[in-house]
């Protein structure tokens, strides 16, 4: 549930997670970038005439800039995190409520796709859902200061690693960029093309899943398909 400051604005929901967000970003951005977008977050909240469309623009611009560094983080921090997740966070849950968990766990499923799903509200009372939620918390807080240490170890590494996927997230750009254009000029398609390209930039959200290559490069043969078809009737 949302709580204050949230409750009286109209777009309390996005505006929460846009603060998750931030609070996840301190532990892998750069400071400036965390302080813009905590600044940009409290000027929406502080606006209740602001739209839907402008506060996810704030966050497709801050995602798109945040992308490399979360890329980056990940990249050191990945393997075994999922494991040593899922054994922090049962290690700090009663036992009835770890058996529960244990029950959907010991087949392969992850503890954030349980939390995820249809039966974590249906088998669990809220109180138990509740002791769940906290644990995850407290497990990522665990894993976030282990994760922080060893990038300071391993700090260019990291730098490189940032500027790998910054090279990712400019060629991926540059793809939609690319489906846009293709749209100019078209008085049949260009609206159908914009919108597409519009919700393939939402991608970049700091809330939403990331723009995916196979995605757009279907979107691109796509319309390249359609487009060459509506020249060729014109000619005929």
């Amino acid at each position: 549930m949302v709580k204050y400051p949230y409750m009286s604005h109209p777009h309390a929901s996005f505006l929460a997670e846009f603060q998750i967000a931030i609070n996840k970003m301190k532990h892998y951005a750069m400071p400036d970038l965390v302080e813009a977008a905590q600044k940009k977050h409290d000027e929406l909240l502080a606006n209740e005439t602001v739209t839907e469309h402008e506060i996810h623009k704030a966050l497709s611009d801050f995602g798109r800039r945040e992308y490399p560094f979360r890329k980056a983080y990940h990249d050191l921090c990945a393997g075994d995190e999922e494991q040593r997740l899922q054994s922090l966070v049962l290690e700090r849950l009663d036992e009835g409520v770890k058996n529960k968990v244990l029950e959907h766990t010991k087949h392969g499923v992850l503890i954030d796709d349980y939390v995820k799903s249809k039966l974590f509200e249906e088998e669990l009372t809220p109180e138990e859902r509740l002791q769940i939620e906290n644990a995850i918390l407290l497990a990522e807080e665990v894993l976030n200061s282990q994760c922080d240490e060893r990038t300071a170890k391993r700090k260019e590494q990291y730098v490189d690693l940032v500027k790998k996927w910054e090279d990712e997230r400019d060629r991926l750009q540059k793809m939609i960029d690319q489906l846009r254009a293709m749209g100019k000029g078209s008085v049949k398609w260009q609206s159908e093309i914009d919108s597409i390209t519009d919700k393939l930039e939402e991608g970049w959200s700091i809330v939403e899943r990331d723009p995916q290559e196979e995605e757009i490069k279907k979107e691109i043969e796509y319309w390249d398909t359609v487009l060459h078809e509506v020249e060729d009737e014109t000619v005929a």
